[in-house]
Formats: C-alpha cells, structure tokens, sequence
C-alpha cells in the first residue's frame, strides 16, 4: 500500500515501485543498505491494516482523509515475485528452517529491532533473496521481505494500482479486524 500519484514515472515518488530510502525503523530493515528492504503482504487485508492500525479500536470509521498521504490516495499494486527467486528466500514460519539457521521462534517476533534487523542482516549476508514471516498482528497473516539488492528488479513484476476508498473490501475487513468503526 503506498500513496499514489497516476502521473508519476515509474520508480518515483508516490509510483507502485518507489521504495524510500532511509530504512531502519521497521522490524527487518537492514540499515545503511543503500536499496534497503521491499516488504510484501501475502493478502490485502493485512497490507491495508498495517497502514490503519493507528486507528485501532476506534469508533469512528475509516475516511477518504484516513487513506489519504501527502495529497495522493493510497493505492494496492499487485506484485508477483518471479519463480527463480522464490528459492531463496527463507521461510521462517517453518520450525525446521528456524532451527537450520539457529534462530528460535521468538527472536523475529521480537520488539526489539536490533535482534530483529540483526537476523535480516544474518540472512542477507548468507545470500538470501529476502524472508518470509508472520505479521505481527496474526499468524494467519504473513509478510515477505526482500533484500533489493539480492532480488533483480526484473524478478518483479508490478501490477496495476487499485486506488482504496472506505468501502474497498481490504479496507472493510481490516477496518473489521482491527476494531475500527
């Protein structure tokens, strides 16, 4: 999900492929990475919830304004990761991968994003192409992290943006989800 501007070329600012720099803040940033990380949901619900859980549990119904950043309407974009990369990227919902690379389950659940960005820069150091995890909001829900600079930008292929309004079903059940309204 990211705030979209139609006439924007590809790659910029408020385009489905800009990715901002100055990462380090969120939980499997690698800081100082000059292309830094491109985090995926796997549905659309969980993308639009990681933008409106500011507004959990509140009464008041999600707006135009709530899906609104820097004058441009947030917008969802398909993207399909190419086969050849899916190889590498590591699936730390699975116990046993967990126990390949000797991380136990809590260390990427954790708070702290010194541990968590420390086992981002574990994997990407080994070569991954990225990880893939659950969110922190539900299990069901989960999160693929790419490294950009081990994932060839042909390896992505972005789909059209589908700008969000209050009754888009993302919106709906996340707002559901999370209490909102």
């Amino acid at each position: 999900m990211f705030p979209w501007d139609p006439g924007a070329a590809e790659g910029e600012r408020f385009s489905a492929t800009f990715v901002p720099g100055g990462q380090g803040r969120s939980r499997f940033d690698l800081p100082g990475n000059p292309l830094g990380v491109l985090y995926l949901a796997e549905s659309e619900e969980h993308a639009v919830a990681e933008m409106i859980q500011g507004f959990r549990n509140s009464r008041d119904p999600i707006n135009e304004d709530d899906l609104t950043a820097w004058g441009h309407t947030y917008a969802l974009v398909p993207v399909t990761v190419d086969s050849f990369v899916w190889p590498r990227i590591i699936d730390l919902c699975d116990p046993s991968v967990l126990q390949d690379v000797g991380v136990t389950a809590d260390l990427p659940a954790a708070r702290t994003r010194t541990t968590t960005q420390a086992i981002s820069a574990t994997l990407h150091a080994r070569g991954h192409a990225g990880l893939r995890w659950w969110s922190a909001f539900w299990g069901e829900w989960h999160t693929v992290v790419l490294f950009r600079d081990q994932v060839p930008p042909r390896a992505l292929i972005y789909g059209s943006p589908v700008p969000l309004h209050p009754a888009h079903p993302a919106v709906a059940e996340a707002s559901r989800l999370l209490g909102i309204g």
